[in-house]
């Protein structure tokens, strides 16, 4: 049922790239250490498990994209509580610039955005950054420079199973099509 859930949000939104859509079969991300917004240390998939996720990642010190992922994900913060689910449903920002996305970085990026208690952020450590980066685009070519980062955002089931991504940039209603598809599971 998920699966038929997930195929059917806006199939305009993976005309353009192969690797879009519903993720088959589901990926589990290699653990990674993390560093949240508190300065607290966690696993990524500690993180994930027991929610329904919706993962972005950023840079704390952009200043042209990142602030629009920033508020694609207010948006949806504000639409969690209508969506029926039976485990919580969250957000995680990922920093992916470990030297400057610190705890401190990360929380007034966090307030930036008037992100509520279901919004979280964390950045893993230099030497996972890119592994992470490379599972969640399920790409193989060498990643670029961080400016030329992913605008797509990347949805996790309970299990913390990667299950969907998103184009450049999608459209709000198609997080929480993906959010709510996922929490009824």
């Amino acid at each position: 049922m998920a699966a038929l859930a997930l195929g059917a949000v806006s199939p305009f939104s993976f005309a353009q790239h192969g690797e879009l859509g519903l993720v088959t079969p589901p990926v589990r991300l290699d653990d990674a250490s993390l560093v949240d917004q508190n300065g607290s240390k966690r696993l990524l998939n500690e993180l994930l498990r027991q929610r329904i996720t919706a993962l972005q990642t950023v840079y704390t010190g952009c200043g042209t994209i990142c602030p629009l992922q920033g508020a694609l994900f207010s948006a949806v913060q504000e639409r969690i509580p209508g969506i029926r689910a039976r485990h919580p449903v969250q957000l995680l920002s990922v920093g992916i610039d470990p030297l400057s996305d610190s705890p401190l970085a990360l929380h007034a990026w966090l307030a930036r955005f008037q992100a509520g208690p279901a919004w979280h952020a964390a950045t893993p450590t230099l030497t996972d950054v890119d592994r992470m980066r490379l599972t969640l685009s399920g790409s193989k070519p060498p990643l670029g420079n961080i400016a030329d980062h992913a605008t797509q955002v990347y949805c996790f089931d309970a299990n913390a199973m990667l299950r969907w991504r998103s184009a450049e940039l999608p459209r709000v209603d198609d997080i929480c099509d993906v959010l709510g598809a996922l929490a009824r599971t």
